[in-house]
C-alpha cells in the first residue's frame, strides 16, 4: 500500500523532540513493519498546527482527493493539527476517500474507544495551545507595561520600529502632518484630503494606489500621532473583534508627529460634525439602488449639494476605483419624475409589456447556473480565509492591524460577489420565465390602484423595487430594465426593457 508521511514543526516546537528528522525517521520505520511503502513525504516547517491552511498539508489533501495514496502517517495527532475540529474534519476526509490514517503514538482503530483516545488527545493539543496563547498575550502586555515597546506587529504608519521602540519615519510623518495641515489650515473634508493624497500618487499605508476616507479618517483620529499610543484596545468576545474599555488600554508615549493642540481641533470638529449631521433631515431618494452607471457599472448614489439633490457614480467617491470615470451627476429632480412616469404608463398598458416580454430572448441556462455556483463557491472560499485569519490573529501570528487590514479586503471582495450572485440570480430567474399568461397579466394591472400619481413617497418607492430590477444610465439615455410581477403560481416573473430619452 502506498504511504504519505507528514511532519510539521512549528517555532514553538524547535526546542522540543519533535524535529523533522526525528519524525520522519519513526515514521519511515512504521511504515517498513506494517508492509507500507512511504511514496511521498509532506513537511511543514514554523507552521502552527492551529491552521488548516499549510502548503504541504494541502498538497497532502489534494494527493489524497486524488486517491494517489492509500494511507496517511503522521507522527502524532498535533502534528497533523492542534484543534480537535481540524482533526475530526481531516479524518473524515480521508476516511471519505478511502485512505487509512495513522499515528505513531498511538492507535487510530476504528472501535468507539479508539475514537475516545483520538478525540481526548486532540482536545489536550487544544487546551496546550489555548495555554501557550494565553502565556504569550501575557507576556506581550508585560513587555508593553514594563519596557513601552510594541509587542511584535506592523509599526504604525510614520513610524518604524527599533527594537520594539517607535522612531518616526519622515517619509511617512510629512504625509501625515500634510493632511493634519490640509483638515486644519485648509479647511479640507475628508473627501478632498482623500482626493489631493490620490492625485499626487501617494501610496496609502497598506501599499493600494489609491487612498480611502477610511484610512484618512484613521490617522487624522488616531492619538498616536500626538505622541500616545495604545496597546491592549481591542480584543475577540463572542466571536467579534470588540473595543475594551479605556481602562483595560496600555498607554505609551512616543514620538509625536503633530502637535497635542493640533490633534485637539481635529477631533472637535469631528464631533462637531457628528452633532450636525444627527441634526439634519436625511434626504429620500427614489431611485436609491436603482440606478447604474453604464460606464463603469457601479451603482449611483444619493448626493445632496446645496440643497440640491443629485444621484452621482459610486467611484466619484473615490474609494471603490482608483480613477473615477467621467459620467456626470443627475438631477434628481428630472430623473425622478421621468422614470415614475414611464412605469406608471407602462403599467396602464398591459399590452404594451405583453409585447415586450414576446421579444425577449433569455439567456442559456447552463451557463448562468455554471457561473453562479461559481460565484457561491468563491463566497464560501471567502468564508474560510475570513476564519483562518481569526485564527492566526487568536494565535498571535498576525497582529490586529493586519487582521483589519486582511478583513477589509475580504468583505470588499464579498461584497462584490454578492453582487454578482443577485445579478446572476434575477437574470437565472428571468431565464426561467415560463410563457406569459396573457390573462393573468391583464388582470394584475386591473387591480392596480386607480391613479398611481396619488401615491405616497414610500408606496411609489415600493412600486418600482418591485417592477424596476435596475436603471442604466449613458449620458442622455436612460434605459429602464423592469420585472413584471406575473400573479400565477405556475408563472415567473417576466421581464422588459424600455428605452427613454433622459
Amino acid at each position: 500500500m502506498r504511504a504519505a508521511l507528514y511532519a510539521r514543526v512549528s517555532t514553538e516546537d524547535q526546542a522540543k523532540n519533535y524535529s523533522i528528522p526525528s519524525q520522519l525517521e519513526a515514521m519511515r520505520k512504521f511504515a517498513s513493519e506494517k508492509g507500507f511503502e512511504a511514496t511521498t513525504e509532506f513537511i511543514d516547517e514554523g507552521i502552527s498546527g492551529a491552521v488548516l491552511d499549510r502548503p504541504a498539508l494541502s498538497e497532502l489533501r489534494e494527493c489524497v482527493r486524488q486517491r494517489a495514496v492509500d494511507v496517511v502517517i503522521a507522527y502524532d495527532p498535533d502534528r497533523l493539527s492542534r484543534k480537535l475540529v481540524h482533526l475530526m474534519v481531516l479524518a473524515d476526509e480521508f476516511e471519505r476517500q478511502g485512505v487509512q490514517l495513522h499515528f505513531i503514538t498511538q492507535s487510530m482503530g476504528q472501535s468507539p474507544e479508539d475514537k475516545i483516545l483520538f478525540g481526548m488527545k486532540g482536545l489536550f493539543a487544544e487546551y496546550e495551545r489555548t495555554k501557550l496563547l494565553e502565556r504569550t498575550m501575557r507576556g506581550k502586555l508585560r513587555k508593553a507595561k514594563q519596557d513601552g515597546k510594541q509587542p511584535g506587529g506592523r509599526p504604525l504608519y510614520g513610524y518604524r520600529l527599533v527594537d520594539g521602540k517607535h522612531e518616526i519615519y519622515e517619509q511617512e510623518a510629512k504625509i501625515v502632518r500634510m493632511i493634519f495641515v490640509w483638515l486644519v489650515k485648509d479647511g479640507f473634508t475628508l473627501y478632498a484630503c482623500q482626493k489631493r493624497l490620490n492625485k499626487l500618487g501617494i501610496p496609502s499605508p497598506t501599499g493600494r494606489k489609491f487612498w480611502t476616507r477610511a484610512a484618512v479618517y484613521r490617522i487624522l483620529t488616531n492619538e498616536a500621532y500626538a505622541g500616545c499610543w495604545h496597546y491592549n484596545k481591542r480584543c475577540e468576545r463572542d466571536g467579534k473583534d470588540v473595543t475594551r474599555t479605556r481602562e483595560e488600554w496600555v498607554s505609551i508615549p512616543i514620538p509625536a508627529i503633530i502637535p497635542r493642540d493640533t490633534f485637539e481641533q481635529v477631533q472637535v470638529r469631528f464631533d462637531r460634525n457628528r452633532a450636525f449631521a444627527l441634526r439634519n433631515i436625511r434626504k429620500e431618494y427614489l431611485l436609491s439602488g436603482l440606478l447604474v452607471c453604464s460606464k463603469c457599472g457601479q451603482k449611483y448614489t444619493g448626493w445632496t449639494s446645496r440643497g440640491r439633490a443629485y444621484y452621482r457614480c459610486r467611484s466619484k467617491r473615490g474609494d471603490v476605483l482608483p480613477e473615477p470615470c467621467p459620467s456626470s451627476c443627475v438631477r434628481a429632480d428630472k430623473i425622478e419624475p421621468l422614470v415614475w412616469d414611464t412605469v406608471s404608463r407602462l403599467l396602464s398598458q398591459p399590452q404594451l409589456i405583453i409585447d415586450q416580454v414576446k421579444k425577449g430572448e433569455h439567456k442559456p441556462l447552463g451557463h448562468l447556473e455554471t457561473n453562479l455556483d461559481r460565484v457561491r463557491h468563491a463566497l464560501a472560499r471567502k468564508k474560510i480565509e475570513a476564519d483562518r485569519m481569526l485564527d492566526a490573529y487568536k494565535i498571535g501570528a498576525v497582529d490586529l492591524h493586519t487582521l483589519k487590514q486582511k478583513m477589509d479586503e475580504i468583505r470588499s471582495e464579498e461584497a462584490e460577489l454578492n453582487d454578482e450572485r443577485l445579478r446572476l440570480e434575477t437574470e437565472l430567474h428571468k431565464a426561467e420565465a415560463q410563457e406569459l399568461n396573457e390573462e393573468k397579466l391583464l388582470e394584475f394591472c386591473r387591480n392596480l390602484p386607480d391613479t398611481l400619481a396619488s401615491l405616497a413617497f414610500a408606496d411609489r418607492r415600493q412600486v418600482l423595487r418591485e417592477v424596476v430590477d435596475k436603471i442604466v444610465v449613458d449620458g442622455d439615455e436612460v434605459t429602464i430594465y423592469g420585472i413584471i410581477p406575473v400573479p400565477d403560481e405556475k408563472v415567473e416573473d417576466a421581464s422588459i426593457e424600455l428605452h427613454s430619452p433622459y
